[in-house]
């Protein structure tokens, strides 16, 4: 292969792909002020900072790929996959993710109860936040030799690593005890709940973890190419997208014909009755 096609190629590549996640957030941010207008006020607030943290992500990764592209085009082998631009989305990718999954952690520590899966989840967090800004504030005091040689290989691996467990930790967690919830019950209406939950808990888990595992391999396997920064330019969004997945999905739920329940996020644990009147799980 060419240098342009494992360099510049999935850099753009991702800028794109990145670019479409971001304007489905835009799309889900509306849906959900306006889906939820009495909403948690600590949860409009959520969402309002991992969107403008978001917004300034996508800035600097429009413009870390404008100077790969345009800039780069007088200088091809000063191409390099640090930048001040890089820097940005560097800082700005971990503070997205510990947002959305301190958001999943207090959903999991609802379900489950456990103060010890949750502080263990919250630890993993905190370690891929500051190994990634560790990471970063050590490409900045260099700024005359940012390659991936000059990256502590260990710490970044390590922050990955942290990111991805944390991810599958609380995926697993959510899926076990809401399979436990469902199998205290004999209600088929609470199945149903407990099954759409579980299928909703493994679509954002996975995606986010999934990410992160695809970041890792290919920083392992083809660390001077740019394919790993590709999938990580797209993290932050993946995150976002997840967070307000998992919000505008708290929508009414009808059982059989008259029978209405609403799912407020943070407190999801199901009714152990279903009655005939609507009712709200607050």
């Amino acid at each position: 292969m060419s240098g342009a096609s494992i360099t510049i190629g999935p850099a753009v590549v991702g800028s794109m792909i990145a670019s479409y996640l971001f304007g489905c957030s835009t799309m889900q941010t509306y849906t959900y002020y306006k889906r939820f207008p009495g909403d948690r006020r600590v949860f409009q607030i959520l969402v309002a900072v991992v969107m403008m943290l978001t917004f300034g992500h996508i800035i600097s990764i429009m413009y870390w790929t404008w100077t790969l592209t345009v800039t780069g085009c007088e200088d091809p082998d000063g191409v390099t996959i640090f930048s001040s631009s890089r820097d940005a989305n560097i800082i700005l990718t971990p503070l997205i993710s510990t947002l959305v999954q301190m958001f999943f952690i207090y959903r999991l520590f609802k379900f489950s109860g456990s103060k010890t899966v949750a502080a263990f989840c919250g630890i993993l967090s905190i370690l891929n936040l500051i190994g990634t800004l560790v990471d970063a504030v050590h490409a900045l005091d260099n700024p005359t030799n940012r390659t991936t040689k000059n990256t502590r290989d260990w710490l970044t691996i390590l922050t990955l690593v942290a990111a991805a467990a944390c991810d599958l930790v609380i995926t697993i967690g959510l899926v076990y005890f809401l399979q436990r919830e469902r199998r205290r019950t004999t209600a088929h209406q609470i199945h149903n709940i407990a099954d759409r939950l579980t299928l909703w808990a493994i679509e954002t888990g996975l995606a986010t973890s999934l990410s992160s595992i695809l970041i890792i391999v290919f920083f392992c396997a083809m660390r001077d190419t740019f394919l790993w920064t590709a999938v990580y330019n797209v993290l932050a969004d993946v995150y976002t997208n997840s967070l307000l997945a998992a919000l505008n999905s708290r929508k009414t739920t009808r059982i059989q014909e008259t029978r209405v329940i609403n799912f407020p996020s943070g407190c999801d644990t199901p009714p152990d009755l279903v009655s005939e009147k609507p009712e709200t799980i607050n």
